[in-house]
């Protein structure tokens, strides 16, 4: 190849050819600008409050047995559980709650092992129970229901007999709610 065949510069650059083009601005070197960080909004919770018929309902674990004997010793073995964790000494402040959680797994636990209800593959879980409800299972009836109303939150009562067995129960949680206010309906006269 020989020197006269290499491409040659045209004499008038691009920007002088179009004069509508913008000139090249020379590169400046610069700090990135860093964005403005956002304000961040505080968190403010909002209580909702629903109305039902419902007062109050609590979702319940349950341990049937066959006999007084067998749910006497498990109650005995949840409650010498649930008083061991309450000896041990933190400055966790929310260390009852986490007590209660160990325990709510305990309890599932042994209710998947020993439970002769069918619930024994959910953990023993009878889910949410409210006075007043419809009873159509094998696994809980009315004398069930009214035993678990009476109860307290964060204490496992003794076994309570029925006629499907002896049960262990465990209230997990309880919501209360607002009632329902009733509309009155006021019948006006026929104005004639």
């Amino acid at each position: 190849m020989s020197d006269t065949n290499q491409p040659q510069e045209p004499e008038k650059t691009v920007f002088e050819r179009d004069k509508t083009a913008k000139e090249r601005q020379p590169v400046v070197e610069s700090r990135p600008v860093k964005p403005k960080p956002k304000i961040k909004k505080a968190f403010v919770p909002t209580r909702k409050t629903f109305t039902t018929d419902k007062l109050v309902e609590h979702r319940v674990r349950n341990i049937r047995m066959t006999s007084m004997d067998s749910a006497k010793m498990i109650w005995e073995t949840l409650v010498d559980y649930q008083n061991e964790l309450a000896q041990q000494e933190m400055d966790d402040p929310d260390k009852p709650f986490h007590d209660w959680e160990k325990v709510e797994k305990f309890f599932s636990r042994l209710a998947k092992k020993y439970s002769a209800c069918m619930s024994k593959t959910l953990g023993g879980s009878l889910g949410w129970i409210y006075q007043g409800m419809e009873i159509a299972s094998q696994t809980i009836n009315q004398e069930l229901v009214d035993s678990i109303m009476k109860s307290e939150k964060f204490k496992i009562p003794e076994p309570i007999k029925t006629k499907l067995g002896f049960h262990i129960i465990m209230i997990c949680e309880s919501q209360i709610h607002t009632p329902r206010e009733k509309v009155v309906v006021e019948e006006k006269p026929p104005l004639f």
